[in-house]
């Protein structure tokens, strides 16, 4: 029976911890790329780093191996070069155009095959994440504590039983 109690007490602690813990690393997920997107667009706008004009070569979706499609360019300074972008790029450009492409060390970056700003749906994750997390560990909480029992009524409860009223 003990460790009956134990596992019914430690589930619902672990998922709720489970929750707060996605919330919070979603969080900062999120933030570290909107941070990443700002720095990258500023070291640009200051003129720290140069565009490249980058070609359309090939445009594909393969959704067995990448959830993003896929469009090929060549540069000045690489023949192949494969960057996953989402929907509304792909859809925009056409095989032989040219864009603006900037070389950072991780790889090329082009400013319109960014998905849009992310300000609240970090806050979303962070909110879902503790909300159910509370509710899970206020749930194993409530399991543990014993009913609130009032000794003398049910002393009284007793003692009247057995007397036969």
């Amino acid at each position: 029976m003990r460790l009956n109690a134990l596992i019914q007490t430690f589930v619902p602690v672990a998922f709720g911890l489970g929750f707060i813990v996605f919330g919070i690393v979603a969080f900062i997920r999120v933030d570290n790329s909107q941070q990443l997107y700002e720095s990258r667009l500023q070291s640009i706008r200051a003129g720290k780093i140069k565009p490249d004009t980058l070609t359309v070569v090939r445009k594909y979706v393969d959704p067995g191996k990448v959830p993003w499609p896929v469009v090929v360019f060549r540069s000045n300074k690489l023949p192949k070069v494969n960057i996953e972008v989402t929907r509304d790029f792909f859809n925009s450009i056409n095989l032989g155009d040219t864009i603006p492409g900037y070389y950072f060390p991780d790889g090329y970056f082009i400013p319109q095959n960014h998905g849009g700003d992310a300000g609240v749906g970090k806050w979303f994750f962070l909110g879902i994440g503790v909300s159910l997390g509370a509710g899970v560990l206020a749930f194993a909480r409530a399991r543990r504590m014993p009913p609130h029992v009032d000794i003398d009524a049910l002393r009284t409860i007793l003692r009247d039983r057995m007397d036969g009223n």
